[in-house]
């Protein structure tokens, strides 16, 4: 673990157990390790070799983070721009649609995606913040494995949490704990706050120590890669969507390093004589030879080879063959499919069309991985309507309604092949639920706001 990685401090979790909380069986070397080939960090990636001259040395392989681009592309398949997140009441969603919009939601969920696809486990959480006029400020803030510290839970889920993370408070560095728990039928955000290890009152430094959102839903939402742990039974925390590749990571950055470590040492090499390096004075002495003219005199015996050009043949095509293998097993094992990644593919990433044809594979796995980041987003979504019309005196309405997350499937199905045909049907028909039906389906607007869009006097003419 690097000097300057984050993990919850002891005194932090002797705390927490103090407040009566059983901590889970610690995951946090095998989190460290999925970091490390996540960040590209770990030991494995130096390797130690011996000079010539007996001299011990190390070097960094060659790698192009496979781990990392790996996440990257499951949190741009699943969470993107494309995604739409309603709800069925019609000021609730209005209102929701601007929150998420100024929050800059989007692009920095789809980075919390990653990160959870990466560490096992992440989770939005609501925070707030109070002015000395009462007003109030409500986040959603993000955390990953080595920030979460489930408190209750059970096989359907996570229903209390802790979230460690790091504040500096006039200067100082201090670690602050929020624990979500229950109390009373509500869910209250208990603060703890500890500066060089010791436990300060929160209050004093301007954190509440015991705020009740009044909500009776969890404050948070929990999600994990829909893969099972075997690393840990009865854990909380999820699995890493690598977990099972680190052998692939391994052998897609050694073949990576040695495509480029064949260039650099079969690189042209010219061995000359002693002769056009250095000649000797009239005392014996050994003196470089001194620059001239080009048709200069070599010194030495006549017919002699002063040098020989040793060029070597480059094994590209043996060893970009073995870079392909690796990176189909590394799409196969984390979920994509053996074509996914590929070098000779032509523009990049297959088509939709394509996608969809021959790897079934993929698509299932996105629709595992969607169900349980759609559940950790109806979770923190629904608290924050309420909080929202509770503390931050929002006009909508008491019962938003159901929850919709509308993924953007273009990876899956031809989404834009859809939407033509809708438009096609709206145009030949003209029937009005239809145009109700796409504005739903694909502008993500809830029933309500769709009807009210289209004319209730719409005559059809059918032809009959």
């Amino acid at each position: 673990m690097s000097l300057d990685e984050f993990s919850v401090p002891t005194h932090v979790q002797r705390a927490i157990s103090k407040a009566g909380y059983k901590l889970p069986s610690s995951m946090d070397s095998i989190i460290a390790q999925w970091h490390g080939w996540y960040t590209g960090s770990s030991s494995w990636y130096k390797e130690s070799y011996i000079t010539v001259d007996d001299h011990r040395r190390s070097r960094d392989k060659m790698s192009i983070k496979p781990a990392r681009r790996v996440c990257r592309e499951w949190a741009s398949v699943i969470l993107n721009e494309a995604t739409e997140i309603s709800c069925e009441s019609p000021l609730a969603n209005t209102w929701l649609h601007d929150y998420l919009d100024r929050s800059n939601f989007w692009p920095t969920g789809q980075a919390l995606v990653e990160k959870g696809f990466a560490l096992g486990t992440a989770a939005w959480a609501l925070w707030f913040n109070f002015a000395d006029n009462g007003a109030a400020t409500m986040t959603m803030r993000r955390y990953d494995a080595r920030m979460i510290v489930p408190l209750s839970w059970d096989e359907e889920g996570i229903t209390e949490c802790a979230f460690v993370t790091r504040a500096f408070i006039k200067g100082k560095q201090a670690d602050q704990v929020q624990m979500h728990v229950l109390d009373g039928g509500t869910y209250h955000i208990i603060t703890m706050l500890f500066i060089d290890g010791k436990q300060v009152d929160p209050e004093a430094c301007g954190a509440l120590a015991d705020f009740d959102t009044e909500c009776t839903t969890k404050t948070f939402g929990v999600f994990k890669p829909a893969i099972e742990n075997t690393e840990a039974d009865f854990s909380p925390y999820g699995m890493s969507v690598f977990a099972d590749a680190v052998d692939a990571i391994k052998a897609t950055d050694i073949t990576f390093d040695a495509l480029f470590q064949e260039i650099e040492l079969t690189e042209v090499k010219v061995f000359m004589s002693d002769e056009l390096l250095d000649v000797r004075d009239d005392k014996g002495k050994t003196v470089p030879l001194p620059k001239g003219p080009k048709n200069r005199k070599l010194f030495g015996q006549s017919g002699k080879d002063f040098y020989e050009v040793f060029s070597p043949d480059i094994r590209i095509d043996p060893l970009k063959t073995a870079f392909n293998v690796a990176l189909g097993e590394l799409g196969d094992l984390t979920g994509f499919g053996a074509q996914y990644f590929q070098l000779d593919k032509q523009g990049g990433l297959k088509t939709a069309t394509e996608v969809s044809s021959d790897n079934s594979a993929l698509m299932r796995n996105i629709r595992k991985h969607e169900n349980v980041i759609t559940g950790a987003l109806q979770d923190i979504i629904t608290a924050v309507l309420t909080c929202a019309r509770i503390h931050l005196g929002a006009n909508i309405e008491e019962d938003p309604g159901v929850i919709s997350v509308l993924y953007d499937d273009s990876i899956i199905t031809d989404t834009q092949g859809e939407k033509n045909m809708a438009l096609a049907e709206i145009a030949a028909l003209g029937i009005p639920w239809l145009k109700e039906k796409y504005l739903v389906d694909f502008m993500a607007l809830s029933p309500d706001e769709a009807k009210s869009l289209v004319p209730s006097q719409e005559v059809v003419d059918t032809g009959f």
